[in-house]
């Protein structure tokens, strides 16, 4: 096969990729949201943008929007709990992401103050899109993540997945359905909260979305809990 013919069946697979990860794809999620506090959240209002950020995770070079799957959240995350080091204390993750556990640092209040945002996979280039699992200790984690197409292959895994979109996101393209202040008053409040599940706080996120039925049915499902070691 001459140099030619390969750079036209290279541009060939690029494009069938592409296709495959168009608008009406099922291999993507129609809609992904955004977690947020209500002062981030004014930030981008002004702005115009949800800017990336840095990964706080020591593993990874990220630096993107970090983004859930409703369907996933409900039914992956908040049955997975984790554990640090040798303690015997277990964190629910999805109650973490609510809790807003890494903002402890900037008050109780700041962290108390939750926007969800909604956005609609048809307006981002999901060539730009990466999904990774939550547990590091599996042999399939990357730190970095991997192509958004994978994420058929974890939700049969029954992994809890996040999407990362390597780009500032135009705040014209989400949408607020949902606010709601946690009555955090220290972080000790925070550090219970996120021992058990929460799914009344994402349905009070959720109050009046029609995503509120399918959490309503995966509060009530007998899903086996996942217990993963974060070291």
């Amino acid at each position: 096969m001459s140099v030619n013919s390969l750079y036209k069946y290279g541009n060939c697979l690029v494009k069938s990729a592409q296709k495959a990860l168009g608008k009406n794809n099922s291999k993507i999620p129609k809609y992904l949201y955004h977690i947020t506090t209500k002062s981030n959240y004014n930030s981008m209002l002004e702005s115009g943008v949800i800017r990336t950020s840095k990964d706080v995770s020591p593993l990874s070079t990220l630096d993107g929007v970090f983004m859930f799957d409703i369907k996933n959240f409900a039914k992956r995350w908040f049955n997975t709990w984790v554990g640090y080091g040798g303690s015997d204390e277990k964190y629910n993750i999805g109650s973490v992401l609510l809790g807003k556990h890494s903002l402890v640092r900037q008050g109780a209040d700041k962290s108390s103050e939750l926007v969800l945002l909604r956005l609609r996979t048809n307006k981002l280039d999901v060539n730009k899109l990466q999904v990774r699992i939550q547990d590091t200790a599996k042999a399939s984690y990357i730190p970095d993540g991997e192509s958004a197409i994978s994420q058929r292959l974890h939700t049969r895994r029954k992994d809890a997945i996040e999407y990362i979109y390597s780009n500032n996101i135009n705040i014209a393209n989400a949408e607020k359905i949902g606010e709601l202040k946690l009555n955090f008053k220290s972080p000790e409040d925070v550090f219970k909260y996120v021992k058990e599940r929460h799914f009344d706080t994402l349905l009070k996120l959720l109050n009046g979305q029609p995503e509120a039925k399918g959490v309503k049915v995966l509060e009530k499902a007998d899903i086996k809990p996942k217990f993963i070691t974060d070291t």
